[in-house]
């Protein structure tokens, strides 16, 4: 990931359903932002391609699922980020426990959203100084915003479950995205 441009890297099991989606709804809707966006699994399944069901559901919001291979999580990917991103709380934690200091930029994607869902939108130029600046602030929402309900800021794995969970998981995505971007304040720019 280039230095100059804020770095995202989503984050879920098998880096087949849930991180890709949200790698590439996350690419096509931040087209010219100084942002790259990378995804790997906490238990990878290296080297294939989405999971079928995933890849339609994608491509049926518009959204090229051609030419994704997963990847395994490593300490330099989460070093290389700004943003950590997962589907689930539990792979915020493998992502915590592999890089502690990763913490402060480490978030599930509806977290994220939750949290930074008061903060408006960006003042300025987009620059990757400025996302930081943003997910600092929306971390320093933790423990000022009310908890949610349990498993709210959960994004179930689709993984074998057919074409309509893998609809669901792809629109509880996109959902989560738009809802980053807000809190990136980069919606409506």
């Amino acid at each position: 990931m280039p230095s100059d441009d804020f770095a995202i890297l989503t984050v879920c099991t098998g880096n087949v359903c849930r991180s890709p989606l949200a790698e590439r709804m996350l690419r096509a809707r931040l087209d010219g932002a100084p942002v790259t966006v990378a995804s790997a699994g906490i238990g990878a399944l290296v080297g294939m391609g989405i999971d079928g069901p995933s890849a339609l559901a994608l491509t049926e919001l518009g959204v090229d699922a051609a030419g994704h291979r997963a990847r395994q999580l490593d300490p330099a990917m989460i070093g290389q980020a700004d943003l950590i991103l997962t589907a689930a709380t539990a792979h915020r934690s493998a992502v915590v426990r592999t890089v502690p200091l990763a913490f402060r930029r480490s978030f599930t994607l509806r977290e994220f959203a939750r949290l930074g869902a008061g903060l408006g939108a960006l003042e300025g130029p987009v620059t990757r100084d400025a996302l930081v600046g943003r997910v600092r602030a929306v971390a320093a929402q933790r423990g000022l915003v009310d908890p949610p309900a349990e498993g709210a800021d959960q994004i179930g794995d689709p993984f074998g479950a057919g074409l309509e969970q893998a609809r669901r998981t792809a629109g509880e995505v996109a959902a989560a995205v738009d809802g980053v971007l807000a809190a990136l304040g980069l919606l409506g720019r």
